[in-house]
Formats: structure tokens, C-alpha cells, sequence
């Protein structure tokens, strides 16, 4: 995302797109990025933190809804709505993996989830 709003390259926001679909559809072990990051905290010896994977599968579908929403209006002509919203992607997703702070996972907890904790 980062080389992204720099570039306005469609085929950064693209790659994005594609991982974060690939980890919305529950099928996280054929994320491209997800892989490249398990083996930067294997070689630097990161402590796993494991997280319920039904807020994270959330998480994905947002950032999926947020990079398609970016690479559509990068293609058609928006650069300053699709930097905008990219850059509000690479926030959350810098507050997630450096601060463990998972906004989806939150709004997962307090406004999806008590609708469907009894199904």
C-alpha cells in the first residue's frame, strides 16, 4: 500500500486486493503476504499471537472492501479518494501488525458479534 500511494500504480492496490480476498474467503494460507510475514517472525524469532479467526476473517473482508474500493477509483480517475482510502487501509493495517490493535476485530466484537453469538 505504501508503494501505492507514492506511485498511483494500480498494480500495487491490486496485489493488495488480491490478498486481502484470498484472506476473506477463509483460505489464509494462500496469502502471498500472510506467507512472506510468517517468515520475517520466524527468521527475527517473533512470539505468535493467536487471535480468533472469525474477527480476523472480518478484518479481511473490510480491507478487501477498502483496496477494491481504492483500485476502483484509482482506475477510474480518483487518485485523492483512492489515496485517501488506502491510506486509511495502511493505518489500520500498521496499527494491527506493529501494535496489535485490530480495529476490525473490535468493531467485530461490539457490533457484529452480539447479533450473532446465539446462532
Amino acid at each position: 500500500m505504501v508503494f501505492f500511494v507514492f506511485t498511483l500504480n494500480p498494480v500495487f492496490i491490486g496485489i493488495v486486493t488480491i490478498d486481502y480476498f484470498i484472506r476473506a474467503t477463509m483460505k489464509v494460507k494462500y496469502s502471498p503476504i500472510r506467507v512472506i510475514a510468517i517468515q520475517i517472525a520466524n527468521v527475527l524469532k517473533l512470539h505468535k499471537n493467536l487471535i480468533n479467526q472469525a474477527q480476523k476473517v472480518f478484518a479481511s473482508r473490510l480491507g478487501f472492501l477498502c483496496a477494491f474500493t481504492a483500485l476502483v477509483l484509482i482506475v477510474l480517475g480518483h487518485p485523492s479518494g483512492a489515496i485517501s482510502i488506502a491510506g486509511i487501509l495502511l493505518i489500520l493495517s500498521t496499527l494491527d501488525s506493529v501494535f496489535n490493535f485490530c480495529v476490525g476485530c473490535l468493531i467485530y466484537n461490539y457490533l457484529v458479534y452480539p447479533f450473532y453469538k446465539n446462532k
